[in-house]
């Protein structure tokens, strides 16, 4: 136990550290929108407001598109503050304006096959799956770099 304590301290210095304090803030960001949406979806279906089944798909199905989201920001190594720091480029353009076209059209798309609080139930689960893939990404990207750059082992 006190093995992985001082594992997940290291990790966290190393985060202080060598990881840009924007890009710190935007990820506890996404961990607490993630977190409280996926609170709300669990409150969603104890109500009975959407089942489990179209819940575990709008969550899959946005997780998906939120990794591929994930693309927009290229995460690099600064040589002057030798900090992980993240910026968008042409093809994260590109995935920017889908992510708003899909974001803006949920609703219009998934009104076909659900209507009023299920609707409601599944937007909120389907952007908390985008969420969690773009953190995912994000994460998995900074991971890479600190990689990279032999700040982490």
């Amino acid at each position: 136990m006190k093995k992985s304590i001082k594992k997940i301290q290291h990790r966290r210095n190393i985060s202080r550290e060598h990881v840009d304090k924007k890009l710190r803030r935007r990820i506890t960001m996404f961990i607490v929108i993630v977190s409280s949406i996926l609170s709300v979806a669990v409150y969603n279906i104890a109500m009975n407001k959407i089942t489990p089944l179209p819940s575990l798909l709008g969550l899959c199905a946005g997780t998906i598109i939120g990794l591929v989201a994930g693309r927009m920001f290229k995460m690099s190594w600064d040589e002057e503050t030798e900090k992980v720091v993240s910026r968008l480029d042409r093809i994260g353009v590109i995935f920017l304006v889908l992510y708003i076209a899909i974001e803006i059209g949920r609703k219009w798309v998934f009104g076909y096959w659900m209507h009023g609080a299920k609707l409601n139930a599944f937007g909120l689960i389907f952007l908390g799956g985008l969420l969690l893939g773009r953190l995912l990404t994000m994460m998995k990207n900074i991971k890479k770099v600190l990689i990279q750059e032999e700040k982490l082992i």
